[in-house]
């Protein structure tokens, strides 16, 4: 009867040892719902007006990059004065969200930015659009010209985020409330590919009226998360403690 018993006991630890390694195998894996995002974490940001020709033009201030904290996008944070509007500024938002995700079931998690003017007033006047200025581009967490990029700043992930899946990205605009376009650029920034959480590539122009005054830019991805340490010491710990038993 006792070998019986050691026996049946045996079988009790390595069942557990199963539900470590579910438990281990399931951290790994991509958890559509797990933050992924760091928490009190910052993005640099500039946006440019541009011409077809490859003029540019800063449109928030001429300080450089400005830094926005995570966690802003119901209380956008102030990125700049505007240049086409010097009474007012550019206001920049940002947050991890958790959402649908076009072409996918269930809720993701997602990285959102919102970037208007304090007064509604547009990105590019009108003047600006007649000389030429009907571009848009932005960079975020990382910059093209080298007196701005010791002040880059990409969006951080949480240590435990093993791999960060590039999905899609879409930006929209707006005129207030009302939606002008919509726009999916996500193919520019590696569809596939590992995300390091920038968005600086000076080619990504963006064609829009002198009545655009808002843009909301959504970055889709999936990200694989490394063992949590509790998990991998329960894995071990139930693996040793099932040796141990089935000792004779």
């Amino acid at each position: 009867m006792p070998r019986v018993m050691a026996h049946t006991r045996g079988a009790l630890l390595v069942s557990a040892a199963g539900l470590a390694i579910s438990a281990f195998a399931g951290v790994a894996a991509a958890d559509p719902q797990e933050p992924v995002i760091g928490s009190g974490d910052d993005a640099s940001f500039l946006i440019f007006m541009a011409t077809d020709g490859g003029a540019e033009q800063q449109l928030n201030g001429g300080m450089g990059p400005a830094s926005i904290q995570r966690g802003s996008l119901d209380f956008p944070e102030i990125a700049g004065a505007s240049f086409n509007s010097p009474n007012a500024n550019i206001l920049v938002g940002w947050d991890e969200i958790y959402d649908n995700r076009p072409g996918d079931a269930g809720i993701f998690s997602r990285v959102r930015f919102d970037i208007s003017t304090s007064d509604g007033s547009s990105f590019i006047s009108e003047d600006a659009a007649n000389n030429g200025y009907n571009f848009l581009r932005w960079e975020i967490g990382a910059h093209n010209d080298p007196g701005d990029q010791p002040f880059a700043d990409a969006i951080g992930f949480r240590p435990f985020v093993e791999d960060v899946v590039f999905v899609e990205a879409r930006a929209v605009f707006f005129n207030g409330d009302v939606q002008l376009n919509s726009l999916a650029f996500g193919f520019t920034l590696g569809i596939g590919s590992t995300w390091d959480g920038t968005d600086a590539l000076p080619g990504n122009l963006f064609s829009v009226g002198s009545d655009v005054n808002r843009i909301e830019i959504t970055y889709d991805y999936d990200a694989t998360f490394v063992p949590a340490p509790t998990t991998a010491s329960l894995l071990l710990g139930a693996g040793l403690l099932g040796a141990r038993r089935r000792r004779p």
